[in-house]
């Protein structure tokens, strides 16, 4: 990283104390925290880290310095987790959730995600804020992520995630495009979707129509992610925080993805 980075004075122009934890130390508590049973990383920190921890981690500081030293870990966690992603197995399962930032109702006086944060809407209805675009392969592991905002449409999510691999793909409705469709199909990658009421519907293999039948594996990982990690809330008060937590559950589930047994067993109980 240091060897992409543009060389400048603004390493020599740098103030306040050097970072007590390296990189790797702060990634490490932030992936162990998705891990644990904590739903507030500030228990974690002060009550977990802090008394059973401090042996490994023997220059840890207090609570609010590490909320500063958060954000330094954003672009290791993000390559963490591509490097970590699954395999390519041709066989691929798309989709998007909201992050909301705020309850809609109070979009209008939101401030911290003001400048990225939009309205979106999905099934459930509209909210203020983010979303997340996830491909996973047909066992479960994550293949690629990518935020946008919440007006952005899934198609033009989906679109750079997509053309970088080859077999088949399988999204809900909101992947239907001609022109994505054509795209992906030029470079090696057939996408999938259910088809509108008024469209004619396109005729299926026995093997493409039992993948697209399992097309709910993505949504039991969505679910996975917001009820096993901390993969959002609305009580941020930083960019960069935020996203570093989220992309520190990524690299969690990336670490411990989902097994078959466990996905089937999920889609039985719900």
């Amino acid at each position: 990283m240091k060897h992409k980075l543009i060389s400048g004075s603004s390493e020599l122009n740098k103030r306040g104390p050097k970072p007590s934890l390296s990189t790797s130390e702060i990634m490490t508590i932030l992936v162990m925290f998705q891990h644990s049973k904590f739903r507030n990383f500030k228990n974690f920190y002060e009550r977990f880290v802090h008394t059973y921890w401090s042996t490994h981690f023997p220059k840890l500081p207090s609570y609010s310095r590490f909320v500063t030293l958060i954000k330094n870990a954003l672009v290791p966690l993000t390559l963490y987790a591509q490097i970590n992603r699954g395999k390519k197995t041709k066989i691929y399962y798309i989709d998007s959730s909201c992050l909301p930032v705020c309850n809609i109702k109070r979009s209008k006086r939101h401030k911290t995600f003001d400048d990225i944060a939009d309205y979106g809407r999905t099934s459930v209805g509209w909210f203020f804020g983010l979303k997340l675009h996830l491909i996973i392969n047909d066992t479960g592991q994550l293949i690629a992520f990518k935020i946008t905002s919440g007006n952005i449409h899934d198609t033009k999510g989906a679109q750079p995630m997509l053309e970088k691999l080859t077999g088949l793909a399988f999204g809900d409705k909101g992947y239907i495009g001609k022109k994505l469709f054509d795209n992906l199909l030029s470079k090696g990658l057939k996408l999938i979707t259910r088809k509108r009421k008024n469209m004619k519907k396109e005729k299926l293999s026995d093997y493409e129509q039992q993948l697209l039948n399992q097309r709910g594996i993505i949504e039991t990982v969505f679910g996975h992610l917001k009820h096993h990690y901390q993969v959002w809330h609305t009580r941020h008060r930083s960019v960069v925080n935020a996203m570093t937590h989220l992309v520190a559950a990524l690299a969690a589930y990336a670490n411990d993805p989902l097994s078959m047994t466990a996905i089937k067993r999920l889609q039985q109980m719900t």
